[in-house]
């Protein structure tokens, strides 16, 4: 789905435009979508997550729920349908990913608006699909969970670096050191120097969150 294809979705196609208004007027009806997006996104989102991983426990569910829900996918999705391009030709200066984040609920929170749950659960099913899919397989988004965690806890961003290199050119390793403000350096070693970084952001996650973000 591309963001043309959203724009269709909706009945009234003013309830996709007034979005991207810049008048304090729109500002504020914004944040109020924004704040209905919120609730329909984590409501559906709930839902498909308790369905697709009926195995898993409410920690587990919760640990997906939260990634799925997480500024950095939602930024990645705003990506997916060039949100990011729409919002610069609307002349928007800040564009990071919370911005891109707040676009993306206050659009599902206006087509839920317009046209009712059943059209904005079809909408986020299909932008989230792939990303349900490969939550069989969050091990390697280790780096991505790890510095929405730092954030969120106002650490900063994962620091990595790299201490050594060793073996020849065509078969190194790589020794890496991660730090995490307020917590002790961990180093890792790995055949390139992204597998070392991973391996390294999977052991801070395994010793220091207490729920385990990886799901196994």
């Amino acid at each position: 789905m591309d963001l043309k294809t959203l724009e269709q979705k909706f009945k009234e196609k003013n309830n996709f435009k007034k979005i991207f208004y810049h008048n304090n007027a729109s500002k504020k009806e914004f944040q109020r979508l924004e704040f209905v997006g919120d609730r329909v996104l984590a409501l559906i989102l709930a839902t498909e997550v308790y369905n697709k991983f009926n195995k898993f426990n409410e920690g587990k569910l919760a640990n997906i729920f939260s990634y799925l829900t997480s500024s950095i996918i939602l930024a990645k999705i705003a990506k997916n349908i060039k949100l990011d391009h729409y919002i610069k030709k609307k002349k928007f200066n800040n564009i990071s990913n919370k911005v891109l984040s707040d676009f993306i609920e206050a659009l599902l929170g206006s087509l839920y608006i317009d046209s009712g749950i059943k059209n904005v659960k079809n909408v986020i099913l299909d932008l989230w699909k792939e990303e349900i899919i490969e939550n069989k397989n969050l091990k390697r988004d280790a780096k991505s969970i790890l510095q929405e965690w730092t954030q969120a806890k106002g650490l900063g961003l994962p620091v990595y670096k790299v201490i050594e290199k060793k073996g020849l050119d065509h078969n190194p390793t790589f020794q890496v050191e991660l730090k995490v403000e307020k917590h002790k350096k961990i180093t890792s070693e790995g055949k390139s120097l992204q597998n070392a970084q991973k391996k390294t952001a999977e052991h801070f996650i395994n010793n220091y969150i207490e729920e385990k973000i990886i799901v196994k």
